[in-house]
């Protein structure tokens, strides 16, 4: 199941670039998610805080005890599993993101909602912003 305003079209190209489908999840996806971790004391966390695929990027140990998740190493642990499954390595500043992996900057981009960011696939914005990561042909 996919969020209803992504085309099947954007959803596929970007799965066959190597972009988890789980950006597209639902809350309840997520949610669900969670609970299958290990971790179904959360599982109404993230139902509470609407938290779809998207929202999943900017999940972090510095966003879970707003969501009130506190324990520490849960928060480790949750992280983790989030940055496997959204197929992100670790960042360590901000200009990582900007000067680093075109998918984790792709990632960033989808965060945002609108018609302009639900039809961008990876394709097409590594070829709109090739000029920005180096070397091209590493991603």
């Amino acid at each position: 199941m996919q969020s209803r305003r992504v085309s099947r079209r954007v959803v596929d190209s970007d799965y066959n670039s190597g972009i988890s489908e789980c950006l597209y999840w639902n809350e309840k996806q997520v949610a669900d998610w969670v609970e299958e971790q290990g971790f179904p004391q959360y599982k109404q966390c993230f139902l509470t805080n609407c938290v779809t695929g998207r929202m999943l990027i900017a999940t972090d140990t510095s966003a879970l005890p707003s969501m009130g998740i506190t324990d520490f190493e849960d928060m480790k642990r949750l992280t983790k599993l989030i940055r496997d499954l959204i197929g992100i390595p670790k960042l360590h500043s901000k200009r990582d993101v900007a000067m680093g992996c075109p998918k984790v900057a792709y990632l960033e981009l989808k965060r945002r909602t609108g018609h302009k960011m639900d039809n961008t696939t990876y394709k097409s914005f590594k070829h709109q912003h090739r000029h920005f990561f180096s070397p091209p042909n590493k991603w």
